[in-house]
């Protein structure tokens, strides 16, 4: 098996050190999963169109938990499920993921699907999509994470 080789360990270059924990694309689905269609539950990602393996997910997973990109709670309804969430590190990646979705709907535009009412938002006034991003995973969190012990 080919070692993968991290970047920090060689060049210490900004975006070399940032991919080496984000740069797959899988791990940028999960943040997306988390991030923008308030998936939270393993089985949800797993679920996404996109069909990642449940054994590439549990490996993103715990790469995030431990760069301190994602934590996770016991399921209020069992404690065998996990519910999954952005850290504030986490959250700070929605300017990167809100400049590849604009990059994509302008360069992919045939291949990107986002829906007409969001579209307008990202490409008009993608401070306000931010806002409301955030908004909601503040929502979410005030419903979930009160009175839970979190590593926020």
């Amino acid at each position: 098996m080919v070692k993968k080789i991290e970047h920090h360990n060689r060049s210490g270059c900004p975006v070399a050190c940032a991919l080496d924990i984000i740069g797959d694309h899988w791990t940028l689905l999960i943040i997306r999963d988390l991030m923008f269609l308030g998936r939270h539950e393993y089985k949800d990602m797993l679920n996404a169109e996109e069909g990642i393996s449940s054994n590439i997910l549990t490996d993103r997973l715990k790469k995030l938990e431990c760069n301190e990109l994602v934590c996770a709670i016991p399921h209020p309804q069992s404690g065998r499920r996990k519910l999954y969430y952005l850290t504030s590190t986490g959250k700070d990646l929605i300017h990167v993921m809100i400049h590849m979705a604009r990059w994509s709907d302008k360069h992919l535009n045939d291949l990107v699907k986002i829906p007409p009412k969001k579209r307008d938002v990202l490409v008009k006034n993608p401070e306000k999509m931010i806002q409301s991003t955030l908004e909601q995973l503040a929502a979410w969190e005030k419903k979930f994470l009160t009175g839970t012990k979190t590593c926020v």
